[in-house]
């Protein structure tokens, strides 16, 4: 009995620690600029996005990754980076992502 719970609190703490180290880090994250919203967006359907013109993308912000959302491939031009040092970049992929790299 005592190894049985032993066994789940290792597991439980293990995925603790997985699911924290999940986030986004300061040299990633974006915000959006000055008088910019994300509001707007409409979320990703199973499929994708309605509008073929837009891509289906996770933003990796400061508080953590938004739920996937239907973007224009134009979306950097509304974020910065919150490291200055850093350049926002679209990645492809389903969902696509969007966070900063080194220029």
């Amino acid at each position: 009995m005592a190894q049985s719970r032993r066994i789940r609190s290792l597991v439980f703490s293990v995925l603790a620690v997985c699911a924290s180290s999940c986030g986004v880090s300061e040299d990633e994250a974006v915000r959006p600029k000055e008088g910019e919203s994300l509001s707007d967006a409409p979320y990703c359907g199973s499929f994708g996005c309605v509008n073929p013109y837009q891509f289906c993308a996770e933003i990796f912000l400061e508080f953590g990754r938004s739920p996937p959302i239907c973007v224009f491939d134009d979306i950097c031009e509304r974020l910065e980076c919150a490291n200055s040092n850093r350049t926002c970049a679209l990645f492809d992929g389903f969902p696509a992502q969007v966070k900063c790299i080194k220029p």
